[in-house]
């Protein structure tokens, strides 16, 4: 597992005073690309696309929380995808939102997915 902590902008915040469910999907894709970065390569050398994501929002982060953390974790490799675990932590540390995403390798010459080599998954089962 993996701790990326993300700070929050101003419009990251709605009318209620706490976190939009808009700014969720940003702070998790940024953590999913933070993983794959860190594991198989930047973007430029592991093109992926987002295929599914779906986000429990359990309790509110209130302005002017600074920051929160985001736990991500690979749950599972299949053929040509990945699938995450997502938790986006509180200042406090409590779980606001917990999160499953599948990104899939993507060939950009086919504009088609591509198979997860096995030097590939050795890497995202680390």
């Amino acid at each position: 597992m993996r701790e990326l902590r993300i700070p929050t902008r101003w419009t990251d915040f709605d009318a209620l005073g706490h976190l939009t469910h808009a700014a969720y999907p940003v702070f998790l894709d940024e953590a999913r690309d933070a993983y794959l970065t860190a594991t198989v390569g930047s973007f430029a050398d592991w093109p992926c696309v987002v295929a599914h994501v779906t986000i429990d929002y359990l309790l509110e982060v209130r302005h002017p929380a600074p920051a929160v953390t985001v736990r991500t974790a690979v749950e599972s490799v299949g053929r040509s995808s990945v699938t995450f675990a997502q938790e986006v932590l509180a200042p406090d540390g409590e779980v606001a939102v917990m999160a499953k995403g599948v990104v899939v390798a993507f060939d950009p010459e086919t504009r088609a997915s591509r198979p997860i080599r096995d030097e590939e998954r050795t890497l995202l089962a680390e």
